[in-house]
């Protein structure tokens, strides 16, 4: 892969270096803004600086696309891909499904109520997990179930090997976190994908890593429409994504002008909504947010949660916004010391999660959330030590 770095005055004098130079086929790896010359940093000319990049080989047909947005990546020694579920099709056995995880969960539930809130005392060798789960953020009672499989599943001379001690645990954590959900774009009409959330969750950042990542990697037709009117810089923000990326974005002052939007773009594959920031806890905004919703009618409708945010903060979100989700998204999982909180939500719901964001570059840091990918986050990479 051959990697550039261009500088102009504007994001569209510096593309069209990127597009005179690599082509049409470069991939965005990082976009800037800088300063140039001024004193001290004031009063310099804005300039804009874009890493770009070009596969000097072509990839061959025969090639399995490898993606983080519209294909499930099943985490093993050897990487499997495998195509998403196609929404297209509620099949009887997927309702099914539904059911018979949403019964497990709440006879873990009450399993996990009926162990009581008291600290447990667990033998030397299990309570240095106890006390790493705790500090990972999970709640005792959670704590306390995964402890006791290990218990009653492993033989104690085993509880001494951290290898087999943490795959016990990894593997009941896959089972707690679920379904996962990704994208799929249409196909006789667009896929419309709505975020939204509080305030602060990075939400339009997503939808950058998003669109960015269908568009140029996964070579879809892509369109980006914003309803956050409230936030100057996040229209901005999104037109500059939009402009860097060669996708076209609309603003929505209104639900009939978000619906204007939507035929607007009938052609595309995928259609993205930025919505605004809303306050749980004030109904206006959560009336307006679902004036919106209810006009553009999105496939998906990702509910976006952050990492660093409290679990009782978290789980105040998640039953205020509720019943207008479909799926689940991750953010700032780099900024989080711990990252347990995720865990004990999705003991608590049966909706997919979708994606987790784990930085600021784009389209980089985003995955699909597979369960092995949840997992290995809530536990963390290093071993408690005796």
């Amino acid at each position: 892969m051959r990697v550039r770095r261009f500088v102009g005055d504007s994001v569209t004098e510096t593309m069209g270096k990127v597009k005179r130079e690599l082509g049409s086929e470069a991939v965005i790896l990082q976009t800037r803004e800088f300063h140039e010359g001024g004193f001290l940093g004031l009063f310099g000319k804005t300039k804009v600086e874009i890493t770009a990049a070009i596969e000097e080989k072509p990839v061959t047909a025969q090639t399995t696309p490898v993606s983080n947005y519209g294909y499930k990546v099943e985490e093993a020694k050897s990487p499997k891909i495998i195509p998403a579920p196609d929404f297209n099709k509620q099949t009887g056995d997927f309702q099914e499904e539904i059911i018979a995880m949403r019964r497990m969960l709440e006879k873990m539930n009450k399993h996990i109520e009926g162990l009581g809130t008291e600290k447990s005392v667990w033998p030397a060798m299990l309570q240095r997990w106890a006390d790493h789960l705790q500090d990972r953020g999970i709640k005792e009672n959670l704590v306390k179930l995964l402890i006791s499989h290990v218990q009653q599943t492993l033989r104690p001379e085993e509880w001494v090997n951290n290898s087999q001690v943490y795959a016990r645990l990894e593997a009941n954590i896959r089972q707690i976190c679920g379904q996962i959900g990704l994208i799929q774009p249409g196909i006789d009409k667009p896929r419309i994908v709505a975020l939204i959330g509080a305030t602060g969750v990075g939400k339009t950042t997503t939808i950058g890593k998003l669109a960015a990542g269908f568009s140029i990697v996964d070579k879809r037709k892509v369109a980006l429409i914003t309803a956050d009117t409230y936030r100057v810089a996040a229209v901005e923000q999104l037109k500059t994504f939009g402009e860097i990326i060669g996708v076209p974005v609309e603003v929505a002052m209104t639900p009939n002008g978000l619906l204007e939007a939507l035929n607007l773009h009938a052609d595309k594959e995928l259609i993205f909504i930025d919505t605004a920031g809303r306050s749980p806890h004030h109904e206006l905004h959560m009336s307006e947010l679902r004036a919106f919703l209810d006009k553009a009618q999105p496939d998906f409708t990702m509910l976006v949660l952050s990492a660093t945010t409290q679990f009782s903060d978290q789980l105040r979100i998640y039953q205020r916004f509720e019943g207008l989700t479909t799926h689940l998204i991750f953010t700032k999982l780099d900024e989080a010391g711990s990252v347990g909180s995720i865990l004990n939500l999705l003991g608590q719901t049966t909706l997919p999660t979708a994606y987790l964001t784990n930085g600021q570059s784009v389209p980089d840091d985003i995955e699909a959330a597979t369960p092995n990918r949840i997992a290995r986050y809530v536990l963390g990479e290093e071993m408690p030590h005796a």
